[in-house]
């Protein structure tokens, strides 16, 4: 929710373009919930590779 509120987030910039485009609140803050678990993941893998092979 801070993401979609937050005034200088890329995120918030994927929401609204979400809305702009014709997409149903509800649908675009699915997709905003996805991208950041997706992006939390990500971070996640790199964080254990590194230490894997520190």
């Amino acid at each position: 929710m801070s993401a979609r509120n937050s005034k200088t987030s890329g995120l918030r910039l994927f929401y609204e373009r979400l809305i702009n485009n014709g997409k149903k609140k509800m649908v675009a803050l699915t997709a905003l919930m996805r991208k950041i678990i997706v992006i939390a993941n990500a971070k996640l893998k790199s964080l254990l590779f590194n230490l894997k092979h520190s």
